[in-house]
C-alpha cells in the first residue's frame, strides 16, 4: 500500500468562480467556516503534506501553514493550477481535488491508491455512478513532464490529457455525495442550512471572507 507520507495533497483554489460573481469561492463561508477549510480538514489525515493552488488571497490561504503556489501562467484553467502545484511536490504521488468540495470522503485517497497499485497505472480518478470526477485525481508526480508538454502544445482539457496516460477509473458510486461541488451563492446558502456548524471554529479562519 502507498504510504500516506508518499502522497501530497493539492487543493485547487485558483478558479475564477464566474457563477459566484468572481468571488474567491473556496474562502466563502459554509456553516460559518471557509469551504476550503472543510476540504482541508478531510484531506489532511489522508496525505503527508498539502499544497494550495491559489491566484488571489494567497496570504489568507497561507494562514494554515500550507505551501501556496500561484499559476505560472494565468488563465489556463485547472491544469494551469495543477502543473504549477506539481512543481512544488516532492513526494512520488499527488492527489488533487477542488477547494470547494466540503464532503470529500475520508477514505477516498486510500481507495484510489489501492486501485493505482493494483492496476499499475499512472493516474486514477473516481466514477460516482453518474459521471467521472477527473478533478479528484491521484497520480504519480512524474506525470508532470507530460502535462507540461501537453500544455505547451496548447492542450487545456483535463480529460484529454488524462486519456494519454496509463489510467484507471475507480468505482465510487457508494460515496457519490462526497463529490458535492458548490458553484453558486444560492447553492452555498442552501448547503449551509443543512451542514453542521463547527463548534470549534478555527480562530485563524480568514477574517476577510465574505459572509452570505
Amino acid at each position: 500500500m502507498i504510504a500516506r507520507a508518499e502522497i501530497t495533497g493539492v487543493l485547487l483554489c485558483g478558479g475564477s468562480a464566474r457563477r459566484m460573481d468572481g468571488v474567491d469561492k473556496p474562502l466563502q463561508l459554509l456553516a460559518g467556516t471557509p469551504l476550503v477549510l472543510h476540504v482541508r480538514e478531510r484531506l489532511t489525515p489522508q496525505v503527508g503534506r498539502i499544497v494550495i493552488s491559489a491566484n488571489t488571497q494567497q496570504a489568507q490561504y497561507a494562514q494554515w501553514g500550507d505551501a501556496v503556489v500561484t499559476d505560472r501562467e494565468p488563465g489556463q484553467g485547472p491544469l494551469g493550477g495543477l502543473v504549477s502545484a506539481l512543481g512544488a511536490v516532492t513526494t512520488p504521488y499527488a492527489f488533487c481535488c477542488t477547494g470547494d468540495s466540503p464532503q470529500l470522503h475520508p477514505t477516498l485517497v486510500n481507495r484510489l491508491a489501492a486501485t493505482l497499485e493494483e492496476q499499475g497505472v499512472d493516474a486514477v480518478y473516481p466514477h460516482d455512478g453518474t459521471r467521472t470526477q477527473p478533478l479528484f485525481l491521484l497520480m504519480r508526480t512524474s506525470v508532470r513532464d507530460g502535462l507540461v508538454q501537453y500544455m505547451q502544445a496548447g492542450g487545456r482539457k483535463v480529460t484529454t490529457w488524462l486519456e494519454q496516460l496509463p489510467l484507471a477509473v475507480h468505482e465510487a458510486r457508494d460515496i457519490a455525495d462526497s463529490f458535492l461541488n458548490l458553484n453558486t451563492l444560492a447553492e452555498l446558502s442552501a448547503a449551509s442550512a443543512h451542514f453542521p456548524t463547527r463548534a470549534d471554529a478555527d480562530p485563524r479562519s480568514p477574517s476577510t471572507v465574505e459572509s452570505l
